[in-house]
């Protein structure tokens, strides 16, 4: 796998987020703490994705609600105009804090979880209703068929947690117990490539690729997710 393959990278810069929503695995993980990425990994990170002539998106997103800390978004946002100008930076949010839209963010998307959409008219905000509710990667006991198509997620898609692991998709998580033998490694540890080029990395994507029940990794079995708004083939919401 090469850098510029990357479609879409999200980036955990804190861990706190202010809501415990039955649908996702914060209702029973604790995330009112808030500690953040290590400032000097993230620079690093930028750094190689520019080597790598990263082209895609990257989403301030993930487990947490971005604008809790709004200075530290504001801050992670110009570090990473100043090395990727030409990269489109994006983030999602819950709505529940005051929305700055810091220059250098092209899209920011609330999550319209229960239905009484956003009357904000900012530059590139927009409003996405909550689909069908998926089971995490199994961290939500959802009774859901057996996945037997192919995921193509993994191929295109980094997940960097706020302890600067690395996911292979956006619904596993380093903090789910079921979920912790699937990180794909630490960027405390080695480099971004180093880790999607490692044998576990790759045989995880080959194995969701095929999209068998018999040898999809166990956290794929019942996840019915498709591909993503920014991984897909033509992305956009």
């Amino acid at each position: 796998m090469k850098i510029k393959d990357i479609r879409l990278i999200e980036i955990e810069i804190h861990s706190y987020c202010n809501r415990t929503c039955s649908f996702c695995p914060n209702s029973y993980i604790d995330r009112s703490f808030k500690k953040e990425l290590n400032e000097g990994l993230y620079i690093n990170l930028l750094h190689e994705l520019k080597k790598g002539d990263f082209k895609g998106r990257i989403s301030y997103s993930r487990y947490n609600e971005p604008f809790a800390i709004p200075e530290l978004l504001e801050r992670r946002v110009i570090q990473a105009q100043s090395i990727l100008p030409d990269v489109q930076l994006v983030t999602n949010t819950n709505g529940d804090y005051d929305i700055k839209p810091f220059m250098g963010i092209l899209e920011i998307t609330e999550m319209d979880y229960d239905g009484n959409k956003s009357l904000k008219s900012l530059p590139g905000y927009r409003v996405m209703r909550l689909g069908k509710i998926n089971n995490r990667g199994g961290a939500l006991k959802l009774k859901q068929e057996k996945r037997t198509t192919p995921c193509y997620e993994p191929s295109y898609f980094v997940g960097v947690n706020y302890d600067s692991t690395i996911s292979p998709c956006c619904n596993i998580r380093h903090d789910v117990p079921e979920h912790k033998n699937y990180i794909l490694g630490n960027l405390k540890n080695n480099t971004l490539i180093e880790i999607l080029n490692s044998e576990f990395a790759k045989n995880f994507r080959i194995r969701a690729k095929i999209g068998k029940q018999e040898i999809l990794p166990t956290p794929c079995k019942y996840c019915l997710k498709e591909e993503g708004r920014y991984t897909s083939d033509n992305p956009g919401i």
